[in-house]
Formats: C-alpha cells, structure tokens, sequence
C-alpha cells in the first residue's frame, strides 16, 4: 500500500488535464485551463502551467521548419520554444526545463534545437533617414535565415536579408522558415528570389 503512494499522489495532481503529450527525451507537455507546463519521467511536474509556450490547433504541412509545425510544446535538448508580444509583433526565444529564459524571445520565427544548433529568423534595420516633420526615423527592416547555438549566439547567415514590415496588421503569424535537410552537414535553403540554395551547416 505505501508502494502506490507516490503513483497516487502524481496522478491526482492531473486527474483534470485538458492533454497530455507523447513523453519525449524524458519530458511531456501536459495542458490545463489553455496553460501548458512540463512533466518529466517520473511524473513530477517540473515546470508550472505558462501561457508562453508554443502549440497549434492546426500545424503546417508545408516545408516550415518554423512554430507553426508545433502541435503541442516540447522540450529537445533541453530547450523548449517561448513567445512574446511586442507592439502587436510576435517574437520567439527559448526556456530550459526549470522554466528560466535562456534565448530571449527576439527572433521573429524559430525551429527546435537538433544537434546544438536551432534555425532562427533574425532581425535587422536600415535607417534610411528621419522624417523632420514628424521627428521620426525612416526605417526598413529585414530578416536573414541563421543558426543559433544553445545560448541563442548566431553561429552562421543561411539565407537573406528578406524585406518584412514590422507592423502587427501586416505581420500576423511567423514569416516561415523553409528549409529541407539534404544530409547531415548540408540543407536548402529557399532565398528571397523563390530560388532553391544548397547551405553547408558544419
């Protein structure tokens, strides 16, 4: 009777949960009240419900690599994706399995962690000049395709610079990140010209 102690207590704990995930390198994501938070194998809740974490109802069936292929959060290697709001525009980053931000959520798409490295959208601005008028400066932004490594650094440019507008009525969901693997050190790469470009990844 004190053996089933513990298994009773854990499963009281999510006797109410709205879904619980696939586990996956030792963690899964379990849903309650439209807030997601981590399990790890043994049943232990180890990270507390969030709203930030990234799900779908419906995920893409194109090439995106992006967070609109994530049905439900996961954590791979030791990462799982965040999103956070700023002036209308979404913005995406990374926690560890505690919960503590690890990538600040800056990068305007992001794919999951595979081998140490993540493919990011990252942004950057021209300042064409200011409008004395309005005592404004004249900017355009753009994204490049990168790598990132486990600490959010840029290890490598993949592909770019692709013009967006950085308004939240124009910029509704996640530019897509569309890359195919070709093999282990090497992947395509669509440019800004619709074209297909083979990138060394090593």
């Amino acid at each position: 009777m004190l053996l089933l102690l513990p298994f009773i207590a854990t499963s009281q704990m999510f006797k109410n949960a709205d879904f619980i995930a696939p586990l996956d390198e030792g963690y899964a994501a379990v849903k309650s009240n439209n807030q997601w938070g981590f399990i790890d194998e043994s049943g232990k809740l180890i990270m507390d419900f969030r709203t930030d974490l990234i799900s779908n109802d419906q995920v893409t069936t194109e090439v995106d690599l992006g967070v609109a292929s994530q049905l439900y959060p996961v954590m791979v290697e030791e990462r799982a994706i965040i999103k956070k709001q700023v002036n209308g525009i979404d913005y995406y980053g990374f926690i560890n399995p505690t919960g503590k931000i690890v990538i600040e959520p800056r990068f305007l798409n992001v794919s999951n962690f595979k081998e140490g490295f993540a493919l990011a959208l990252a942004v950057s601005e021209d300042v064409l000049g200011e409008n004395k008028a309005l005592g404004k400066r004249v900017v355009s932004y753009s994204y490049d395709v990168v790598l990132i490594d486990s600490e959010g650094t840029i290890v490598k440019y993949l592909c770019g610079p692709f013009k967006v507008s950085l308004s939240k009525d124009k910029l509704k969901k996640a530019p897509p990140i569309v890359v195919k693997d070709i093999s282990e050190n090497l992947i395509a790469v669509k440019t800004p010209k619709g074209k297909w470009e083979v990138v060394g990844i090593d």
